[in-house]
């Protein structure tokens, strides 16, 4: 059974985000099952696609310790709701509707089986407790909800308490995309032990952390340190570099998706050094299937994927030198720096998109027979 299915989101490419990713991989893999899957989103500066529909105007703004976006026209509750009519799909799977935003108008203006998948951890308050009172019946109105992690149902579900509507599904990635067999960054070569940092540059990515630690370890270790990403920090991040240190940290801004992978083959050590808000670490996972041993803090949502001293190393959030501590065991210990890479390896596997998104179709198709039988 062939479905017509639409991806609601603000957040997009060119945008850089999980949700993007994970709206982009899981159209992919549903496509393959044989579906028409379209997106709707907001009109960003890019170049037009097929099955992408823009709307609106985006505005991006700080929330969360996050860069989010939004998008805002005064038409453009009636360009939803004409879209809507016009398309007649059988699924409207909308990313996070539970907000002033796309999404919300997308599951609004919906006469089809209404799925979500919700991302947010909050780093502070939780906008639920707030939602609850406004966003209720709309959230009656989804007849699935899925979390991308366990720690993203604990912050949902205490304020939208029905349990039969939710599944945990987990982000995915492509393992075709992510694994050790590749082409490498030329210029970085050269250097012994390559530690990376890939991810937006704002408060609760933590890289302060990092730069601390390396601070710590780079006079004790042949090492360089390879930043991937912008953000709204990063001038400022910059700044913060020692003099001694500019010929060992290599900002290296936004680099499109399809060089992302060369960066992990590249190094030696990935890090992620989050204070919170993160429901799963899809970065984590894109460098256990590149082979690249992993360190990250312990915090929910990166502790669902990483198992300390398995398939990866935990240190406690905003440590940093316990951080340095843990860098320096991985470089000095090899036997362990192989057995963290190859349990990664074969854990990342459980992800990819191919089986997320067969998981996902099992819920669209689950739905549709309840709606017909009754």
């Amino acid at each position: 059974m062939k479905l017509k299915i639409l991806q609601v989101s603000d957040a997009y490419y060119p945008f850089p985000s999980g949700v993007s990713e994970h709206m982009h991989h899981l159209s992919l893999s549903l496509r393959k099952r044989g579906h028409e899957v379209h997106i709707l989103t907001g009109k960003y500066d890019s170049e037009k696609e097929e099955y992408v529909k823009r709307v609106g105007k985006v505005y991006t703004f700080k929330s969360n310790k996050a860069e989010v976006t939004l998008t805002f026209s005064f038409n453009l509750p009636f360009e939803v709701k004409k879209f809507l009519r016009e398309e007649n799909f059988d699924v409207i799977h909308t990313h996070g509707p539970l907000a002033p935003n796309l999404p919300f108008l997308a599951l609004h203006f919906s006469r089809s089986v209404n799925v979500a998948t919700f991302h947010t951890a909050f780093f502070g308050f939780n906008f639920y407790k707030f939602a609850k009172y406004i966003f209720k019946n709309h959230f009656k109105k989804l007849d699935a909800a899925i979390c991308v992690s366990k720690k993203a149902f604990d912050e949902l579900y205490p304020h939208f308490p029905y349990k039969e509507k939710y599944r945990i599904i987990p982000n995915g990635i492509d393992t075709k995309r992510f694994n050790p067999k590749g082409g490498k960054i030329e210029k970085f070569l050269k250097y012994e032990f390559k530690i990376l940092y890939v991810g937006r540059l704002e408060e609760r990515k933590g890289f302060p952390i990092l730069l601390k630690a390396f601070e710590i370890i780079h006079d004790k270790i042949p090492s360089v340190l390879i930043v991937v990403g912008k953000g709204i920090l990063e001038e400022k991040y910059k700044k913060m570099v020692p003099l001694n240190l500019k010929d060992k940290i290599f900002f290296e801004g936004f680099i499109p998706p399809e060089k992302l992978p060369s960066y992990y083959r590249t190094c030696d050590l990935y890090v992620s050094p989050a204070l919170g808000g993160e429901t799963f670490g899809i970065v984590l996972l894109e460098a256990m299937a590149s082979g690249v041993p992993v360190i990250a803090s312990n915090i929910p949502g990166y502790n669902e994927v990483v198992k300390d001293f398995e398939n990866g190393i935990l240190f406690e959030k905003g440590n940093y030198k316990e951080l340095s501590e843990k860098i320096l065991m991985i470089y000095k210990n090899k036997e362990l720096r192989e057995k963290i890479k190859e349990k990664g390896l074969e854990f990342s596997k459980n992800f990819d998109w191919d089986k997320i998104g067969e998981k996902v179709e099992k819920v669209y198709f689950e739905l549709i027979e309840r709606k017909f039988r009754f």
